[in-house]
């Protein structure tokens, strides 16, 4: 055996014992031929050419094995091959080259195997090997082993990137069918290529197979189908993704109430994420209305404690100054700008003033309210507290705008917005209020939904929008919460309210703020019917006797209702006494009784109440009428079993006052 340089020189067990003839000479250069291209293409291909004789020790190395192990052939040849055998690995390497080398059968040779080999630098190497050997020509035993061995380092990380991105698939997968969302995936053309069990069980489909193949808007309507159509998907292929509410059916019919989550998948397509919110918009309703009603609670447990007599002083107060303003309205012939808009605070503040009196006292009417009209109320009455550097501007349209609203609460909803949008704007520079009214559109963009649901039917948009300091986003989802404010003053009630306003309406809130400013948009249903006069018609003269020469008492402990009823009634010819004692009433009483024809009283006084005076008179003269005129005017059944024969609220004495006290004269006469 001759060992050189990079070349091994071996002899095939079919040539030897044959003598050197011609023919042998022809066949050894044939065989030195094969030789030189079998080590050209060793040396030139990139896997590892290795090969050792019996004692383990190298005596082939190519440039391949070079390079995937780090040992020169100089340095490498003659040497153990353990040098590149990790060590827990060289004892079995060294029994199994003396087996082969003593004739037992081979295990290896023949085969591909993955083992691990050591390269210089110390680190392991993963390696693919095919092993064979060859023969001393005269013993016939293994006088040699030779093997390629390549890296498969890169494949097996390949491999294992592989595994785990399998493993991660089928986890997803399997967390997708587990989850409590419906998952679905369209191809480019719309149709399902996958849906998982739940998205399928939500529309009534036993088998997620059958909805395969099928387009997406086999689910929905028409109109919803163009709807999400028109304003989600062109935003998912813009954005990448898109987050709202959708009514799809079920296979029986029934409707369906999704909050969906789109996004575009690589495909073209779509993968769509969604959840049914029915019974989840019914407890949130259920909630809200428990809020509510707690909220009306700690309201009404608050005034009755703080603020009741001081409610009280200011109902009579704007009592007298409403029925003012609408004696001065009707005296007036000019229409004076000035009345009409103290007409309208006066009421407005008359209507507030019940709601914190009467928190559960509601009488909500389905027809229409003049949208345009109130917001010139609003912006007029709000106009009037801006600085002079800062501006309030209405843009209306051309066409009405009829809302499903009372105009008190409406009025409440948009002073709240608006004070909110004054308060907001800098003290010491310019700053401006925009409310805009329009028709609310399905294509409308509107900003992040924080209250309600968009009306099904037609509806309005109305928007306040301020340049002021905005509002923190790390508030900006609680804003509506009762007592949560983000001001130095103020309880925080005013944006509750005017969500359960919003909400009672049908309507929804949407709302954006930054750094320049805040914009509150409001979509409120429309009304279906007939818009009613913003004005109470007068009610019809009741019939009855002239008040001319009547006699009249006035009780009542605030001086400037006494003198409000006494103007009243003297323009009527009526001769009206006013007391503002009841105590003292009753002494008067005593003498005159017999001379008067009416009592009118008020119910909230100091040592007696309207309703026990009331009782102690009709027990002494029955035939008396006796009139309740009240700031703030509950049910009948409030006063429980008074005598009265009318009553009236001061805010209506000068136009109700008559013909409530004529009434009541016709009927005694009658049961006289």
């Amino acid at each position: 055996m001759q060992i050189e340089r990079g070349s091994l020189m071996l002899a095939p067990r079919s040539l030897a014992g044959l003598p050197v003839t011609g023919e042998s000479l022809d066949t050894a250069k044939w065989l030195q031929a094969q030789e030189a291209m079998s080590h050209l293409i060793a040396q030139t291909s990139t896997d590892a050419f290795v090969a050792i004789d019996t004692g383990n020790r190298v005596i082939y190395w190519n440039s391949g094995a070079e390079q995937l192990f780090g040992w020169s052939v100089e340095e490498i040849v003659g040497q153990s091959l353990d040098l590149i055998i990790p060590m827990d690995k060289r004892g079995g390497h060294q029994s199994a080259v003396r087996r082969l080398s003593e004739g037992h059968k081979p295990r290896l040779v023949g085969k591909m195997t993955d083992v691990i080999a050591l390269h210089r630098d110390g680190r392991e190497v993963a390696i693919e090997l095919s092993l064979t050997h060859w023969c001393d020509q005269v013993t016939g035993k293994p006088a040699g082993y030779a093997s390629i061995m390549r890296d498969v380092s890169e494949r097996r990380r390949l491999e294992a990137e592989r595994d785990a991105y399998g493993r991660k698939l089928e986890e997803q997968l399997a967390a997708i069918e587990a989850t409590s969302d419906g998952v679905a995936i369209t191809d480019a053309d719309g149709c399902f290529i996958y849906m998982n069990p739940i998205h399928a069980a939500m529309f009534g489909y036993d088998d997620p197979q059958a909805m395969v193949g099928r387009h997406w808007s086999v689910l929905y309507a028409e109109h919803e189908k163009d709807r999400l159509e028109r304003e989600a998907i062109p935003i998912v292929f813009a954005k990448g993704h898109w987050r709202g509410e959708a009514k799809g059916f079920r296979r029986d019919g029934t409707l369906v109430e999704q909050e969906v989550a789109l996004a575009a998948s690589p495909n073209g397509g779509l993968v769509c994420t969604t959840r049914d919110i029915g019974e989840r918009q019914r407890a949130l309703r259920e909630r809200i209305r428990a809020r509510e009603k707690l909220l009306l609670a700690e309201r009404q447990e608050i005034i009755g404690r703080a603020v009741t007599g001081l409610a009280h002083d200011f109902a009579n107060l704007m009592a007298v100054i409403s029925a003012s303003v609408a004696s001065l309205s009707l005296k007036s012939r000019d229409g004076s700008p000035e009345l009409e808009r103290l007409k309208d605070a006066a009421a407005q503040a008359t209507s507030m003033v019940e709601m914190i009196l009467a928190p559960t006292k509601a009488a909500r009417s389905d027809q229409g309210l003049d949208a345009k009209s109130a917001l010139a109320n609003v912006v007029d009455l709000t106009a009037l507290s801006l600085k002079p550097d800062h501006l309030i501007r209405l843009h209306l349209p051309t066409e009405d705008l009829q809302l499903r609203a009372e105009r008190s609460e409406f009025l409440r909803v948009m002073m709240n917005l608006c004070s909110n949008a004054r308060d907001s704007l800098p003290s010491d520079a310019a700053g401006r209020i925009e409310i805009t009214a329009e028709r609310f559109a399905a294509d409308t963009e509107l900003s992040a939904m924080l209250v309600g649901t968009i009306p099904d039917g037609p509806a309005a948009l109305i928007t306040v929008s301020d340049d002021g300091c905005g509002i923190p986003f790390e508030h900006l989802e609680r804003i509506f919460k009762p007592f949560h404010t983000t001001k130095t003053y103020g309880t925080g009630i005013g944006l509750s309210v005017v969500s359960s306003l919003v909400l009672e309406a049908g309507g929804c809130i949407c709302v954006e703020s930054g750094d320049c400013g805040t914009i509150f948009q409001i979509v409120w249903p429309l009304s279906q019917g007939a818009m009613p006069p913003d004005r109470k018609a007068p009610r019809e003269r009741a019939e009855g006797p002239e008040l001319r020469g009547k006699k009249i008492l006035a009780i009542d402990d605030n001086e400037a209702v006494l003198g409000l009823i006494d103007s009243v009634l003297n323009d009527e010819g009526a001769e009206v006494t006013t007391c503002s004692d009841p105590l003292a009433a009753l002494e008067l009483l005593d003498g005159e009784a017999a001379y008067l024809d009416a009592l009118i009283v008020d119910y909230d006084m100091p040592e007696m109440n309207g309703a026990k005076l009331a009782a102690s008179v009709a027990a002494r003269w029955p035939q008396l009428p006796i009139i309740l005129c009240t700031a703030l005017l509950e049910s009948e059944n409030t006063f429980g079993d008074a005598p009265f024969a009318g009553h009236v609220t001061k805010s209506e004495l000068t136009t109700q006052l008559q013909q409530t006290l004529r009434s009541a004269l016709a009927e005694c006469e009658g049961n006289t």
